[in-house]
Formats: C-alpha cells, sequence, structure tokens
C-alpha cells in the first residue's frame, strides 16, 4: 500500500447524520485517496465486513464479542481484536497507511508504527452522557502524545492539551456540505402574511435546550420545522406542539430543500461544558441556504461568525420576529467554507 491509504476511524457510522468525518473522508476520495472509514465497534458478534461507498472509498463494519469503553483495560484488547480482523480482511501494512483517528477509545491502535498518525480533535470527549472524563482523557492522551498532527475543530479543545500537543495542533473547523445560494431579498408584506418558519437540524440529544425551542413555540405566526434525529420525554412533548412539524432524519437533498424553504435557522444548544468546544456544522449549512441564525445566549457561542441573533427570552424572540427579513447583502459577505475548503487546506500536511 502507498501512502494515499488513509485508515480513518470515526465515531459516527457513516450513514448516520453527515457530519466532520464523512465531509473529511469524502473529499478525501475525491483526491485519489484510498480512505478506509471504520465505523464505530458494533457488539455480539466477531466479523469484519466491507461495503463500497465508491471506487476510492470503503466503509468498514467490525463486530466484537462486546463493548468496554469505561474499562480500558478491556477496551485496549478489543481494540487490538478488531485490529487483527481489520488487517487480515484488509491485507494492511499500517507502515505504508496513514492512521486518521477521531475516536479516542482506539486509542490503543496508535501503538502501532504507522506511516502517519493524526488525530482529528472535534469534541470534549468524556463530556457527553455516560461517558467518564477521566477514562476518555486518557485515550487522549494516549493518542495526542504519539500523533504527528493534532486536527482540532474549536479554538478550546487544546486548552488541556500540553504545550508540545499543542505546537503541533491545527486549527480546521468544521464547514457545509452545501453550495452557497444566491438568496432574493423577500418582500416584507410577503413575509408579514405568511408563517415565520424556523428550522432546528441534527440531532436533538441532552446537549440540546427543548425548553428554549418551546419558547419559539409560543410566538405568533411561527411555525417550527424539526429535522434529524432526537430521544427522551421532552423531545416527545416538542414534536407533539401543533405548530411543530418533525421530519425526522433527511437526507442532503431534502435537507437542502428544506432550509431554502425556512427563513431562520436554530443553534439550540445549552449551556453547558461540552458545547464550548463545539463548531456547530448546522451554522455552516444554514448560512450556506441564507438562512438568519438564532441561539440561545450563550457566551461560548457568540465568537460564531454566522449567528446572527442571540435569544436570551421571549422578548428577545419576538423582537426578532418583529424585525426580520432577509439579509442577502449581509449574508453575501460571509465566507460559508466547504469540506472542499478545508481538505484543501489539510493535503499540505499529508505529505
Amino acid at each position: 500500500m502507498s501512502k494515499k491509504n488513509i485508515l480513518f476511524i470515526s465515531p459516527v457510522k457513516y450513514d448516520a447524520l453527515k457530519q466532520r468525518h464523512q465531509g473529511i473522508t469524502i473529499e478525501l476520495a475525491k483526491r485519489g485517496y484510498f480512505v478506509y472509514y471504520i465505523n464505530p465497534l458494533c457488539s455480539n458478534g466477531f466479523s469484519c465486513k466491507i461495503n463500497k461507498n465508491s471506487t476510492n472509498l470503503k466503509i468498514i463494519d467490525i463486530k466484537i464479542p462486546f463493548k468496554a469503553t469505561s474499562y480500558p483495560f478491556l477496551q485496549n484488547i478489543l481494540v487490538t481484536i478488531a485490529f487483527k480482523l481489520l488487517k487480515k480482511k484488509l491485507h494492511l501494512n499500517e507502515n505504508k497507511i496513514i492512521l486518521w483517528i477521531a475516536d479516542p477509545s482506539w486509542a490503543k491502535i496508535a501503538e502501532y508504527k504507522w506511516a502517519k498518525i493524526i488525530y482529528d480533535c472535534c469534541d470534549l470527549h468524556g463530556n457527553f452522557p455516560n461517558q467518564i472524563s477521566k477514562i476518555w482523557q486518557y485515550y487522549e492522551q494516549k493518542i495526542a502524545t504519539v500523533a504527528n498532527l493534532i486536527t482540532i475543530s474549536h479554538p478550546y479543545l487544546k486548552e488541556h492539551f500540553t504545550l508540545e500537543q499543542k505546537k503541533k495542533s491545527l486549527l480546521v473547523p468544521n464547514a457545509t456540505f452545501f453550495k452557497k445560494l444566491q438568496i432574493p431579498i423577500l418582500n416584507n408584506e410577503i413575509i408579514n402574511n405568511n408563517k415565520i418558519k424556523l428550522l432546528s437540524s441534527g440531532a436533538h440529544y441532552e446537549w440540546v435546550d427543548i425548553d428554549w425551542l418551546k419558547m419559539l413555540t409560543t410566538i405568533d405566526n411561527v411555525e417550527l420545522h424539526i429535522a434529524g434525529t432526537g430521544r427522551g420525554k421532552y423531545f416527545k412533548e416538542l414534536i407533539a406542539i401543533k405548530n411543530v412539524i418533525f421530519h425526522g432524519k433527511l437526507n442532503s437533498t431534502k435537507l437542502f430543500e428544506l432550509m431554502k424553504d425556512c427563513q431562520i435557522g436554530l443553534i439550540p444548544f445549552k449551556d453547558i461544558e461540552l458545547i464550548k468546544g463545539v463548531d456547530p456544522i448546522k451554522a455552516y449549512d444554514y448560512a450556506s441556504a441564507g438562512l438568519d441564525i438564532w441561539a440561545p445566549d450563550i457566551e461560548a457561542l457568540h465568537p460564531n461568525k454566522m449567528i446572527n441573533f442571540f435569544i436570551k427570552d421571549i422578548n428577545d424572540a419576538k423582537m426578532s420576529i418583529k424585525t426580520f427579513k432577509r439579509r442577502e447583502k449581509k449574508l453575501s459577505n460571509i465566507i460559508v467554507p466547504s469540506w472542499s475548503d478545508r481538505v484543501e487546506f489539510l493535503l499540505q500536511y499529508l505529505q
């Protein structure tokens, strides 16, 4: 194998909601890199299956007897087993392949002699539900110590790295999956005589402020659209509200069509530690479709250049609705980077 082969260890399934990991691997494959995209480990089995996505991109599913991310000793054994399955199936020679790792629980695999190791740090690992912070920091440090390059999606993510690790870190923010639209200015009379459509896309899990979304549904002449996934009692209550339309998980084409039909995109995050290191992809996608972008008044989100309004309470929301109009002139001056742009920037570090 040549050095143009990449083993990409992802924390999300390839066919899940499109995130940073799919964006990077798709663009690398377009540029001639042969990418093996490794889905998160599945339990209750012992197998390695290859699914071809394109000429240069293969999706790999690995089953192991059980998962043990909360127990490093067991997890290291399981990763060793998974790697042996992978190596046998793909006939890997790790000395001639780039390891691109975005799932810290695979830290054991970084001990092998790879052509190059890139650690892609795009979240505050250890702060997700049911994760033990110290254990995930152990995994991360193990990788960061041996990595040749650490890519980070948000400046806050390198705060817990050592000085040496900071020196080899590179800021590579997120991007959009869509091409930017040229949005016409809407006539105020048209806006005033129709419902204003708000859109919240993505995973609506524990880090989403459901109460903030519910507040927005109480405004007259507003329709809230939810696209993506969600879970829990409060999410079910939200999608049951009369002026809320739940679309479920949409493919890229349908999501973009929905974005074009809405006027305001929402970043409904809670003010929690996890959010301090988040660079929301949905903000780039909304901006590409010409939407105004609203978020709760959270300090961690203030530096985000894509967000137009920070909504603290119902009065803020009503005032913003009252003065709402499409901002074609302002949005046309915003640079909305694509994943192609990000990977072009990264190519010089892959040599």
